[in-house]
């Protein structure tokens, strides 16, 4: 452009000064006036005519010469009219000698110059064949042209030009292209630009914009496009030169500038296109009465920055909820009025004050029924379809063929989306037209034929049997209908008199005596009624212990015989053993706890929460092992025994026996206090109450035995001590072969002194056992541990450290086999006493031989 504007000037500047020489005559142009001025030449001029047959009336330009000098004129022309300036040209002068001689030339021939064009303007369409105003001054002359020449990507090409009535202006065809190109006058170039492109309308629709106008292109290569920021020549599909397509998924609403440059060439006034938002469907249609949210989907709606958006429904603002998207607006629409309306409402959406031009309309909801269901065993009903309503709807209904509905209220309702509500047929309702009614609509009509049903028992029946009532609805007293009953065995149950209520709704029957669940079948006509039930669960139950193995338990509905009777105490599950007069027997196995918790079934059938049965048994004793006299850990045996107690005593005549331990549910053990015999009373104490469930129980301490003891001199008689076990202070005795060793001291329950009279010594006796007899309290130990110190040694025997291995009986009548067992300590020290003994009875026995000799 810059270069074109230098040439351009550069070619008027040329004109101005004018330097061409021709002829001898030089030409310059001074406002309106052409000056000639000849050097050495030997004419001067007079006139130029112009002749334009096509486009202007002759016109000539007379002149006015000064000759300063010899053949110098200097001719200046009258004030021309260039609006005329077309035609060929006739020159006129007079030649210097004889100048009143007035001679025509050719200026052709003659070579004198001639105006070259200025102020050339010219912007061709880019279509071809298309005309476009050229201004400028001396276009036309000394021609009469009807074409220009001119020269287009390097082609030469010619320029038709159509008349016209002023020399200033002309219509010149363009060639057609873009860019740009040259025009040639005579020898004179210029470069002109191709016309820039002008939009006249724009339009969107299907993703794709049509931009209608003018000087655009066929070669979409060279158009660029831009909408506001975004750069849409790569999405050009086609162009020519009126109309360019372009893909375009706009996703916001707008209006922005539309700027398009054809080779070079833009656009010199702006044109702004308006994208508005463009609404194609909303997603439900809601209730009127309450109104609802709703969702707008389409395009563009949203603006490309923070926008503000509102949005009508006719006459109701419907107020925007939550962010935006460019596909999707979520607004409140209000409750409908009868003043405004409430079907085919316009929606118009504005953002940013620009509207949507399509048409989208809008109804709220009536009320459509598409479904109705029966609830299974019951007279509930759910009516599904759309725009229902909520608490304020209304259920009509026309039962029976009657003309005349009446309304039923609402239980149930879709809070969201109003696609349900539930409401109670009536139960002697037959075949019905059902309706919804939203206060201001009604529905279509909806058939439903009710299904009878038995939804549960009046009262359930005892097991004695009694008529029970069956409670349900839609059944139909006209028509056949039967009762079959069967048990949890599938055993037939009679139920007899089998009546269906005038009202429909009930039917009894009276149900010979049972237990446990019912399966009943009711057949009405073509319909079959199942229903399940059971027998009353016991109730009124009384526990009581009646032995220490025996529970027994009464109430009400425990059945017509014991077999289907159990009870589980703690998860035993024990069964009944006999059933009379109301009341069932157990047998109870000794591992229960005390205190069980118990649930009684009859035939499957437990006992209720309500009807708690609690059963509290009382522990029993039954056998208790020996104690040592001086008091030993006992374990007794028994039923019931619960950690959890802590009011369990067991009492051994007037002394208790300490340290009680409940091992398990049937050993108990604890510290026996010190005594002696057989036949000691215990008593077990429960919660400070003798138990009297317990059979007679005994202790028995266990007899003594004898393991060793010491010697004495037979002559001289004195203490002797004895070894064992279970000795003890009460009624004991001691005797010492055949003599009575009194004086009797217990020192231990393993220990005791006795004294031995004296008497002359016995040979016989010498180095012989003799029997010891202990006697503690009606039970004896004999033991040949005895042996008198005829030697006059007199070492006490070390106490044994073990018990012997074979208990003595009660009383002294068997010599006791064995000998306790000692340490190896023990052995050795009597080993050496027995060898000192027989040693000192050789040494005496040599004496007495050598004093009787």
């Amino acid at each position: 452009m810059l270069i074109n504007k230098i040439l351009f000037l550069f070619f008027i500047l040329s004109l101005t000064i004018f330097n061409i020489v021709d002829a001898g005559y030089t030409l310059s142009v001074k406002g309106k006036k052409l000056i000639y001025t000849g050097a050495n030449v030997d004419f001067k001029i007079t006139e130029i005519l112009l002749t334009s047959q096509k486009i202007l009336p002759d016109y000539s330009i007379t002149f006015t010469c000064e000759i300063p000098s010899a053949n110098s004129p200097v001719c200046t022309s009258m004030d021309m009219d260039f609006t005329k300036l077309a035609g060929k040209l006739t020159l006129r002068g007079a030649n210097l000698k004889t100048p009143n001689i007035v001679i025509a030339y050719d200026i052709k021939a003659n070579q004198i110059p001639l105006p070259l064009p200025t102020e050339v303007k010219w912007e061709p369409p880019t279509m071809a064949g298309t005309a476009a105003l050229m201004t400028g001054d001396f276009l036309l002359f000394g021609e009469d042209v009807t074409t220009l020449p001119g020269v287009y990507n390097s082609k030469p090409v010619s320029l038709g030009v159509s008349s016209n009535t002023d020399a200033t202006k002309i219509m010149v065809k363009s060639p057609g292209g873009y860019g740009s190109m040259k025009v040639t006058f005579g020898s004179m170039s210029f470069p002109v630009n191709f016309s820039r492109p002008v939009v006249s309308a724009v339009a969107i629709t299907n993703n794709q914009i049509s931009i209608s106008g003018q000087n655009f292109w066929i070669d979409k290569k060279v158009i660029s496009v831009k909408l506001g920021e975004d750069d849409l020549s790569a999405s050009i599909t086609s162009s020519d030169t009126s109309k360019i397509l372009i893909d375009y998924d706009s996703k916001y609403s707008s209006n922005s500038s539309l700027l398009i440059t054809v080779g070079g060439n833009s656009q010199t006034a702006a044109y702004y296109v308006t994208i508005p938002s463009y609404p194609q469907a909303i997603d439900k249609s809601v209730s009127k009465g309450t109104g609802g949210l709703i969702t707008i989907s389409g395009k563009c709606l949203k603006g490309s920055g923070p926008s503000v958006t509102s949005v009508l429904v006719g006459a109701y603002t419907c107020a925007v909820v939550g962010a935006q998207i460019s596909t999707e607006i979520m607004c409140q629409l209000p409750p409908a009025s009868k003043e405004n309306g409430s079907k085919d409402l316009k929606v118009v959406i504005t953002i940013d004050g620009i509207k949507n031009t399509n048409q989208l309309l809008y109804s709220y909801g009536i009320p459509q029924i598409t479904k109705i269901d029966q609830k299974p065993g019951a007279s509930l009903f759910t009516i599904t379809g759309s725009n229902l309503g909520k608490t304020d709807s209304v259920i009509r209904v026309a039962t029976g063929g009657s003309p005349t509905p009446f309304d039923l209220s609402v239980v149930g309702f879709d809070d969201e989306k109003e696609s349900y509500l539930t409401f109670n047929l009536p139960t002697n309702s037959s075949k019905s037209a059902v309706t919804v009614y939203d206060g201001q609509d009604t529905s279509n009509n909806f058939d439903v034929t009710p299904t009878p049903f038995i939804s549960n028992l009046k009262a359930l029946p005892s097991t004695d049997g009694q008529e029970i009532n069956f409670i349900g609805g839609y059944l139909d007293s006209k028509a056949k209908a039967t009762i079959s009953l069967l048990d949890a065995r599938n055993q037939s149950v009679d139920c007899s008199d089998f009546l269906i209520s005038p009202d429909s709704s009930s039917a009894t029957c009276k149900l010979a005596p049972g237990c446990g669940s019912i399966k009943s079948t009711i057949v009405i006509g073509e319909n079959s009624i199942p229903l399940d039930f059971n027998y009353q669960s016991p109730s009124s139950l009384v526990a009581k212990q009646m032995s220490d193995n025996k529970l027994q338990i009464s109430g009400k509905n425990l059945g017509p015989n014991s077999k289907y009777i159990k009870l589980d105490m703690n998860g035993n599950e024990l069964l009944a053993s006999s059933l009379e007069n109301g009341t069932v027997s157990f047998d109870l196995p000794s591992t229960l706890l005390s205190d069980s918790y118990a649930t009684i079934s009859v035939d499957g059938i437990k006992n209720s929460d309500s009807d708690q049965l609690d059963v509290e048994l009382q522990p029993v004793v039954k056998s208790i092992t020996q104690s040592q006299t001086s008091g030993s850990t006992v374990t007794i045996k028994g039923s019931f025994f619960n950690k959890k107690d802590t009011g369990l005593k067991i009492m051994v005549g007037n002394h208790s026996c300490d340290s009680l331990t409940i091992v398990d549910t049937q050993t108990l053990t604890c510290s026996a206090p010190p005594g002696s015999g057989i036949k000691n009373a215990v008593s077990f104490m429960v919660k400070d109450a003798e138990s009297k469930l317990s059979p007679p129980l005994f202790l028995d301490y266990s007899p003594p035995t004898i393991m060793s003891s010491t010697s004495v001199k037979q002559v001289e008689g004195g203490q002797v001590t004895i070894y064992g076990t279970n000795f003890e202070n009460t009624l004991i005795t001691v005797n010492v072969g055949s003599k009575s060793c009194e004086d009797v001291s217990v020192i231990d329950s393993t220990k005791l002194t006795c004294s031995i009279s004296k008497s002359t010594i016995d040979p016989s006796l010498t180095n012989k056992k003799l029997a010891v007899n202990v006697t503690v309290n009606g039970q004896s130990a004999n033991g040949e541990v005895f042996e008198y110190d005829n030697e006059a040694l007199n070492t006490e025997t070390p106490k044994p450290t073990l018990a012997p291995t074979i208990k003595p009986t009660e009383k002294p009548t068997e010599k006791p086999t064995e000998k306790p067992t000692t340490s190896p300590i023990d052995k050795h020290i009597e080993n050496s006493s027995s060898k000192i003994s027989n040693s000192l009875i050789l040494i005496f026995s040599l004496l007495l031989l050598i004093q009787i000799i």
